[in-house]
């Protein structure tokens, strides 16, 4: 059994590629709503990621979709997911995500200005990071948290009460990541879920690629763990 484990961990271990491209969701509007959950409710969320979190389009490999790969639709990958739950506590507020996947795989000259200066700009009062996949093996760890803490102090900088919240890789094995992300604000790993085969898009797709993605029932165990975290938040 753990041999087959063994070979299964492997046959995951496939580059979740680069989709660097902004989805921004305004949440749906309720229709009545209490100037009380206004207030508290977090009105500007931020949620960097990589292809799980937004995809481009790719029909080279069969992706011709633009939201969380590999759901099968877009409200059902997780940044839908929460935006959803972050709407029942305040209509107003916004949610964005960003692909910063280039980040993971090039942290040693990832220009923060150049890719993320609007959102900084923005000062979102909650910044889900939820990355790992494609920090690849033997990477420099010493540097990589370097450069993890700059991505961190480079929003506060501007807006030093924002809180930070992150979840670790989707797939088993990123350990030493997920020891670095968790030093540096309230952290989760989601690793758990990467070892149930029913969390992945296997026999859905035909690329390698996308069917080692979560599937829309990972999407929604990714989006309720996170929600289990952050969702008792209220505006700094």
């Amino acid at each position: 059994m753990k041999i087959e484990k063994l070979k299964f961990i492997k046959s995951i271990w496939i580059a979740l590629g680069f989709f660097t491209v902004l989805v921004t969701d305004s949440c749906n509007k309720a229709q009545n709503v209490t100037a009380a959950t206004t207030q508290s409710g977090l009105s500007n969320i931020l949620i960097l990621g990589n292809s799980i979190t937004q995809a481009s389009a790719n029909p080279s490999i069969g992706w011709n979709n633009n939201w969380g790969m590999a759901a099968t639709v877009a409200d059902s990958d997780y940044v839908h997911r929460l935006t959803v739950q972050f709407d029942k506590k305040n209509s107003k507020c916004k949610v964005t995500a960003f692909n910063i996947a280039s980040f993971e795989t090039d942290f040693a000259n990832y220009d923060f200005d150049a890719n993320l200066k609007a959102y900084r700009d923005s000062k979102p009062d909650l910044l889900i990071i939820r990355i790992g996949e494609n920090v690849q093996d033997g990477f420099n760890a010493t540097l990589f948290e370097t450069r993890y803490a700059a991505l961190i102090a480079y929003f506060k900088s501007v807006n030093p009460t924002m809180q930070v919240y992150a979840f670790g890789s989707f797939w088993p094995g990123k350990d030493v990541v997920d020891d670095i992300m968790k030093k540096y604000s309230p952290f989760l790993s989601l690793s758990y879920l990467g070892n149930d085969r029913s969390d992945y898009s296997f026999g859905l797709w035909a690329d390698n690629g996308i069917q080692s993605h979560p599937s829309n029932k990972g999407m929604r165990l990714i989006s309720e763990a996170i929600w289990q975290q952050v969702g008792i938040l209220k505006k700094p």
